[in-house]
């Protein structure tokens, strides 16, 4: 999702986002940086250079929401989370924060109805978190409604295989 190129007193580090919390710790250590990676701003510092780069459009839409204060920990935490909230692909979840009024199909108008949440107002990280979060709400509403809808069509089609078997006419009630 996004390559980082951390260099630290003449040592280089090449780390792939998302990775686990420790193992990001890890990784940094590596290079010397005892810091932990919620100290580490995401633009780098004077002693820190940081270079992050997408190699997805769902990346590269997490890093156009950068802003100066987010750490390389909340970079790191924001990929996570919307691999955890997409496990099948970015797409609807890139159509919820930018629709294309060009594009012929926007794949989460499908999905709109069943919003509970409002749009993000944050920026930076916080809005990718508070994004991922209205997002899966909205997949986990429409789930619901499916679920519903499935249990309601296995009841009528029990009660239809309920009269047939027991020879009632459904016109004679």
């Amino acid at each position: 999702m996004i390559t980082g190129v951390i260099r630290y007193q003449g040592g280089t580090l090449v780390v792939e986002l998302p990775c686990g919390a420790y193992e990001l710790a890890e990784h940094l250590g590596s290079i010397g940086i005892r810091s932990p990676a919620s100290e580490i701003l995401a633009h780098g510092t004077q002693q820190v250079e940081v270079k992050l780069a997408a190699g997805e459009p769902i990346g590269a839409l997490i890093l156009a929401n950068l802003r100066d204060s987010d750490t390389l920990s909340g970079v790191n935490l924001a990929c996570q989370e919307v691999n955890r909230i997409c496990p099948f692909g970015y797409e609807e979840f890139l159509d919820m924060l930018e629709p294309d009024p060009q594009a012929g199909f926007n794949r989460y108008a499908f999905y709109k109805p069943y919003e509970t949440l409002p749009p993000s107002t944050a920026g930076g990280m916080k809005f990718i978190l508070e994004e991922s979060r209205r997002y899966h709400s909205t997949m986990e509403n429409y789930r619901t409604v499916c679920e519903a809808e499935a249990a309601e069509d296995d009841r009528n089609i029990r009660e239809v295989n309920r009269m047939l078997e027991s020879g009632e006419d459904e016109w004679e009630r």
